[in-house]
């Protein structure tokens, strides 16, 4: 009776265990969705991203020319700058990403010429030196993001212009492809 009554017990703990232990991990899982934007696109303006470099920017179609618009089927609309000048992207917070998605004007075969810059509390970091053109998208290693700045190095090979169609920035969680 006495090795029942044991065996009951440690099965209580053990369940008790087991239950807080799930508790904890579903407010950790929860909170990492939260600091990584709920795995969706961050670089929005219902998700309260800014272009804080409008005054230097250019957009074609007005309001609707802005780059964080979901209006992604209009080419005709687009935010643009001349060369030196950067677009600048501020989040409503600092998140965790590891991806950025650049769609380029790409009613021709220009290739732009461009810097990437990540922007967290205390600095910017170049994570991009180089060419694209059409959808390009860039891969980092995880880091907190406060906001992105491209820089116009030297325009495309059609003008000095780069014209932004449309960006995102995410969190790609691959872990979580690999599940059935």
């Amino acid at each position: 009776m006495i090795k029942n009554s044991q065996l009951l017990t440690i099965l209580l703990f053990f369940y008790w265990f087991i239950g807080t232990n799930q508790i904890c991990l579903n407010k950790y899982n929860q909170m990492l969705s939260i600091i990584r934007g709920n795995y969706k696109n961050v670089l929005h303006l219902m998700n309260g991203a800014i272009i804080s470099s409008r005054k230097q920017n250019g957009f074609l179609g007005d309001n609707h020319g802005s780059c964080l618009n979901d209006a992604i089927y209009r080419i005709t609309n687009y935010t643009w700058n001349l060369t030196g000048n950067s677009i600048i992207f501020e989040l409503i917070q600092t998140y965790e990403l590891n991806t950025l998605k650049l769609w380029f004007w790409d009613g021709d075969n220009r290739i732009y010429r461009f810097n990437i810059y990540i922007i967290n509390e205390t600095q910017e970091s170049l994570i991009y030196d180089s060419t694209s053109n059409s959808i390009f998208t860039l891969t980092f290693t995880d880091q907190f993001v406060k906001g992105f700045r491209i820089l116009n190095v030297s325009g495309n090979t059609i003008d000095q212009g780069v014209h932004l169609l449309k960006v995102e920035a995410y969190y790609y969680n691959s872990k979580s492809d690999n599940k059935i």
